[in-house]
């Protein structure tokens, strides 16, 4: 008889211990290298199928806000997709947690939860955009700050500065650095006809996080602009060449103007000679004595005995004409 109840009982217990093997081999297995990839104040949970499993999967994702509730809020369900975007639902001050599991047919793996994140702190700032512009041998810099996606970059990061990295075009391993930089504009002054690349990077006060570098963007110099001195320079020499020819020039012409007009004083007779020629009138005259004199024309005139009046009349005109 007691070996017949000891028979049961171990039927039992071996029927328990397969069902419940049985029960975990059917378990679905949970995703695996589940990570929070954050840029710019966005965020996205991504994670990989379960190892070792073929079979259409969906999944659930979720997040808590942790000063705000002690539940989690669902965001994405019954998706194949292998991430979840929370970005729209979270505060740029929030400290959250997120969790993601299978699904399949009203079954459902075990949840894998991340760590705590916090937005401002732990997310990944994107590079900084920058603008070169060639003015002759300066380059202006102008940098602009990364654009977040649920907030201004002021708001958050305050207090920011830039480091500046440069080089001339293949020449890489001599790049020059400024580090500090609290204007959004700097001018270079470089070498002339010189190709110069810059790369740029955010440095915040708050959580001293260093943004990704910008592309490298490069930019070509032309003639530089005369330095004042220089100008000085060329105009004290063009005035020391030139003042010796603008002398010698009034020099010459002195003596030109002398030897048209001596100073020395001529004879009485050439001095009346002179002054009589210069007198109007005697030009005058003088111009009338020289001008040839007009021939005489002589019309001989006849006049007939016994005419009339008018007919002597009219021989006086015609010897008059």
């Amino acid at each position: 008889m007691q070996s017949t109840v000891f028979t049961i009982l171990f039927v039992k217990l071996l029927c328990l211990t397969l069902h419940g093997l049985t029960a975990v081999l059917a378990e679905l297995p949970s995703p695996s290298n589940v990570r929070i990839t954050s840029i710019n104040m966005g965020l996205v949970l991504e994670w990989d199928p379960p190892q070792n499993h073929t079979g259409n999967l969906t999944y659930r994702s979720e997040y808590k806000w942790i000063s705000i509730r002690s539940s989690y809020r669902v965001v994405c369900w019954d998706t194949t997709a292998l991430c979840c975007d929370f970005t729209s639902h979270l505060n740029k001050f929030g400290v959250y947690t997120f969790q993601v599991r299978a699904e399949r047919e009203g079954e459902a793996s075990h949840w894998v939860e991340t760590k705590e994140f916090v937005m401002d702190e732990h997310t990944t700032l994107g590079p900084p955009s920058v603008t070169l512009v060639s003015s002759g041998a300066n380059i202006e810099v102008s940098i602009e700050d990364p654009v977040l996606r649920i907030s201004e970059f002021k708001e958050i990061y305050n207090h920011a500065t830039f480091n500046i990295t440069y080089w001339k075009e293949g020449q890489e391993e001599r790049a020059k650095l400024m580090n500090g930089i609290q204007l959004h504009k700097v001018v270079l002054e470089l070498e002339q006809w010189t190709r110069y690349c810059f790369q740029v990077w955010v440095v915040t006060q708050r959580f001293f996080k260093q943004s990704q570098p910008s592309n490298v963007t490069c930019e070509s110099t032309a003639k530089g602009k005369d330095r004042p001195w220089v100008m000085a320079l060329v105009i004290f020499v063009v005035m020391a060449v030139s003042m010796p020819l603008v002398v010698l020039a009034f020099w010459h012409c002195y003596k030109v103007v002398n030897f048209l007009r001596p100073k020395v004083m001529l004879p009485g007779h050439f001095t009346v000679v002179h002054d009589y020629l210069l007198d109007p009138q005697c030009s005058s005259i003088l111009a009338l004595q020289s001008s040839p004199q007009p021939d005489e024309v002589y019309h001989e005139v006849s006049i007939m005995p016994g005419g009339t009046e008018t007919e002597r009349e009219l021989s006086l005109m015609d010897g008059t004409t």
